[in-house]
């Protein structure tokens, strides 16, 4: 249980808190008061996403109902632009926040009938810009 105190602990803006205040430039799909859509820049399958609360949590209990429940309707909306976008047969949801302290959920885009994970990788930038603009039309 150290770990976990250690990540509730941590003052230190998460690599997504700092996309978020624009300190790090980023791909972003779709953004709203709550939270971001950005492409995944380690994918483990290409097409993968985020959906990040804007506050800073590690844990997603800790999230307010109206944060929780707002999130996950935009990752409701960001599987239907992948789903449309991408063709998919379906869009699987990991929440995670184990790498760094801040929840995230993981979209995985699957083109077949079974969620099959590579090796992660880094996508290059040309990836993500093309993603974001394949996307973003399906969140208006």
């Amino acid at each position: 249980r150290l770990w976990y105190h250690k990540m509730h602990m941590s003052t230190e803006p998460s690599i997504f808190t700092r996309i978020i205040n624009r300190e790090i430039p980023a791909e972003i799909i779709y953004e709203d008061e709550y939270c971001i859509v950005l492409p995944d820049k380690f994918p483990s399958m290409a097409g993968q996403v985020v959906v990040v609360p804007k506050k800073q949590v590690a844990y997603i209990t800790e999230l307010d109902d109206t944060s929780y429940m707002h999130l996950m309707q935009v990752v409701k909306r960001a599987m239907k632009a992948l789903d449309l976008g991408l063709g998919t047969v379906r869009t699987c949801i990991i929440v995670e926040g184990f790498e760094l302290p801040h929840v995230h959920i993981r979209l995985y885009p699957c083109l077949t009938p079974e969620l099959v994970l590579d090796g992660r990788y880094e996508a290059t930038n040309e990836e993500l810009a093309t993603l974001a603009v394949t996307l973003r039309p399906y969140f208006i």
